[in-house]
């Protein structure tokens, strides 16, 4: 079984989903995510510490990097979007 996916994998699949999607919710990117590539089961099943899904803090996390790096922008709160 293959572990955790990198944080590469992660931030290309954001960047996926939003190439795909536009400019997107959350929820929406995650389910894209889950049915386009290639999540390892580990990471959609895993949990953090605190009893967080690992996949979608993954997810989150991406998110962060990208936004950090002015890739990703939030046009309106709870929507994701490439700039």
């Amino acid at each position: 079984m293959r572990g955790a996916a990198p944080s590469q994998d992660y931030r290309q699949w954001v960047e996926h989903a939003l190439r795909a999607l536009g400019p997107s919710t959350p929820a929406a990117v995650y389910k894209w995510i889950r049915n386009n590539e290639p999540v390892p089961a580990a990471d959609l099943s895993g949990s953090t510490a605190d009893g967080e899904n690992l996949f979608e803090k993954n997810v989150r996390w991406a998110r962060f990097q990208l936004a950090k790096e002015g890739a990703i922008v939030g046009p309106k709160r709870g929507i994701w979007a490439l700039k």
